[in-house]
């Protein structure tokens, strides 16, 4: 099911000159998490509703793109994947609330968020999300910017139950 973005995420990787979030580790990272059981859905119906993926404690990754996938496609999965983990943390301690983040420390979470993160980006995350989910956004949108997705892929091993 994830093959056909894969390919396009794949060809658009050898084709497209060097932008930082295109990340030709992006097929892989697919891959894995169809292995570690996350159902991935491309382009449903329900696409054009102001969202460009999401995750659901269900296992299911949905993404949205049009024509062949951009930098900002490939930085939608880093970031869907990033909520995958958080999914996979909570699961790892037992914890039933659904997606919590990594980083217990928050702290050092909001420490790690703000070098990897400008201030206004984190502005505006706060302004587009709820109080309730500031912190789990923000880890998201910083991880996604800081790792690959190969690191991505990895973590998903070492997170994730089969």
């Amino acid at each position: 099911m994830f093959k056909p973005l894969a390919a396009l995420l794949a060809a658009t990787t050898l084709s497209v000159p060097a932008v930082a979030t295109v990340d030709p580790g992006t097929p892989q990272l697919l891959q894995t998490l169809n292995e570690y059981g996350i159902t991935i859905t491309y382009n449903p119906s329900d696409c054009g509703q102001g969202f460009s993926g999401r995750y659901s404690t269900t296992k299911e990754m949905t993404l949205c793109y049009s024509g062949r996938p951009t930098a900002f496609d490939h930085d939608t999965v880093r970031h869907e994947t990033m909520h995958v983990l958080q999914h996979c943390a909570a699961l790892r301690r037992g914890d039933d609330r659904g997606i919590v983040p990594l980083a217990i420390n928050p702290t050092e979470r909001n420490q790690w968020v703000s070098q990897v993160l400008r201030s206004g980006q984190i502005a505006e995350i706060k302004g587009n999300y709820p109080v309730k989910v500031h912190q789990i956004e923000l880890e998201a949108f910083a991880g996604a910017a800081h790792y690959t997705s190969t690191q991505l892929a990895t973590l998903v091993t070492q997170w994730c139950f089969k």
